[in-house]
C-alpha cells in the first residue's frame, strides 16, 4: 500500500489546522439538543446582514451561471473612494482570511521570521507553519500585543509582524501612538500588517487606522478589513486589504482565479452603504459590553475590556469543564485552550436576550463541579 505522506514536504507535517466555532448544526447532530442553540463562538453579526445586501443577492441570483468578474472593479472601486487610496493598492480575496494567504505565500521563505502576539489570530502561526518560517510569539500577562517587545525581537530575518488589533481573541487594543512607535522603531525593514477585521467596534480614546498611517507615507504597512463582523457577511467570505500598489499586484497574480464570488460582490456593494444598520450593530456591541462587564463583575470573574465584539475571559482554572457544560446547554462558546490559554475562553456578545441566557448557563455552571476544578500547576 503507498504511503501518500511520503509525497508530503516534510514541514507541513507540523501545520496545525485551523479550528473554527462549532457550527449550530453539528451541535444538534452530535449532541442530539432540542431547543434553542446560541452560537457565541466566531463573532458574528447577530443581527444578520443588511436588508440592502439580501435584495441584492436575490436580484443577482438569475446570473450565477455567469462566472464573477475576476477583477472585482466594482468593489474596488468603491472602497477605494471610501478610503482614498488608489484601486492599484486595494486586493479583495475570499474573505480577509485569503489575503493573508496571499501574503504570506508572496513574501515567506524557509527560516524567515513572523512575530506576533501569544495569544492572537491562529492563522498566523498556521501560515508560518505552511511556509517553513520562524514564529516568533510574544505573550504579555494583559494578554495584549506587546508591540515594544515586537520591536526587539525584530531582526535581519523578519519578515512579518502580524498586529491583530484588535487582537483576537483578547480583544485588547494598540493606540496609534503605540503602533506609530513600533513603526519608527521597525522602520522598513519588515512588514507590518495591521489586520482590522474589527475596526468598526472600536471605541478607544486613541484610535489607530492602518489605512490613514499606509496613506501618510508608511508603504510597509498593510491593513485588513472584512465583511464578515460588523457588516454581517460572514457566509460569503469577503475582506480586503490595502497596501502598496506593487505588492496589490503580486497578490491579485497569485489569487485563484474567481475567488470572489458574484453574490459576494454585489451583496458587499449594497451592505456598504447601509450606515443604518452598521450603527445598529455597532450599538449593539457596546451595549451588550456594558451588560456582560456587569455580570462578570458581580460572578468575580477576570475578563479583558474589549474593543471587538467579543469578550475574554479567565476563569483562572482549567475553563474546559466550563465549555463542554456550556455545550451540552445550548451555548456554543470559544474554548481557550485553543489558543494556547487552557483557563480563558472568548465569548461574542450577542443580543440582550442571547446575553441573559448565556449569564444564566453560566451561573449554573459555576454552581457545579466544573466551576471548582483544580487549579492548573504552573
Amino acid at each position: 500500500m503507498v504511503d501518500v505522506t511520503s509525497f508530503f514536504r516534510p514541514h507541513l507535517k507540523k501545520v496545525r489546522p485551523y479550528v473554527p466555532g462549532k457550527p449550530i448544526a453539528e451541535v444538534q447532530r452530535e449532541l442530539g439538543y432540542v431547543g434553542e442553540i446560541l452560537k457565541l463562538a466566531s463573532n458574528e453579526n447577530v443581527l444578520g446582514p443588511s436588508p440592502l445586501a439580501l435584495e441584492a443577492i436575490k436580484k443577482e441570483l438569475p446570473n450565477i451561471w455567469l462566472y464573477p468578474a475576476d477583477s472585482v472593479y466594482y468593489l474596488k472601486k468603491e472602497l477605494a473612494e471610501l478610503h482614498g487610496v488608489p484601486v492599484e493598492s486595494i486586493v479583495v480575496g475570499n474573505g480577509a482570511v485569503e489575503v493573508i494567504y496571499l501574503l504570506a505565500q508572496a513574501t515567506l521563505n524557509p527560516g524567515d521570521e513572523i512575530i506576533m502576539g501569544q495569544p492572537a489570530f491562529m492563522i498566523y502561526e498556521i501560515m508560518a507553519q505552511m511556509h517553513d518560517a520562524t514564529r516568533i510569539a510574544i505573550g504579555h500577562p494583559d494578554y495584549r500585543n506587546d508591540l515594544k517587545a515586537f520591536a526587539e525581537h525584530v531582526s535581519d530575518r523578519t519578515k512579518i509582524a502580524w498586529i491583530d488589533n484588535p487582537n483576537n481573541p483578547t480583544g485588547s487594543y494598540c493606540s496609534k501612538t503605540e503602533v506609530l512607535e513600533f513603526i519608527e522603531q521597525v522602520d522598513d525593514r519588515c512588514l507590518v500588517v495591521i489586520d482590522e477585521a474589527y475596526q468598526h467596534f472600536v471605541d478607544h480614546p486613541d484610535p489607530c487606522d492602518g489605512i490613514e498611517l499606509f496613506k501618510n507615507g508608511h508603504e510597509n504597512i498593510i491593513t485588513l478589513r472584512t465583511f464578515s463582523k460588523v457588516i454581517g457577511l460572514a457566509g460569503i467570505r469577503c475582506g480586503y486589504g490595502i497596501m502598496h500598489p506593487e505588492l496589490a499586484l503580486m497578490l491579485d497574480t497569485l489569487r485563484i482565479n474567481f475567488s470572489v464570488n458574484s453574490l459576494a460582490q454585489v451583496a458587499v456593494l449594497a451592505a456598504i452603504k447601509d450606515k443604518e444598520h452598521m450603527v445598529k450593530s455597532r450599538q449593539l456591541v457596546l451595549d451588550g459590553r456594558e451588560y456582560l462587564y456587569g455580570q462578570f463583575d458581580q460572578l468575580g470573574l477576570s475578563y479583558n475590556e474589549t474593543q471587538g465584539n467579543y469578550i475574554w475571559v479567565d476563569f483562572g482554572y482549567d475553563a474546559k469543564g466550563i465549555s463542554e457544560f456550556l455545550l451540552h446547554e445550548g451555548v456554543i462558546i470559544r474554548p481557550g485552550w485553543i489558543f494556547g490559554s487552557p483557563t480563558c475562553a472568548r465569548v461574542s456578545i450577542g443580543n440582550q436576550h442571547q446575553n441573559e441566557i448565556f449569564i444564566e448557563k453560566l451561573k449554573n455552571a459555576l454552581k457545579t463541579s466544573v466551576g471548582k476544578s483544580k487549579q492548573l500547576s504552573v
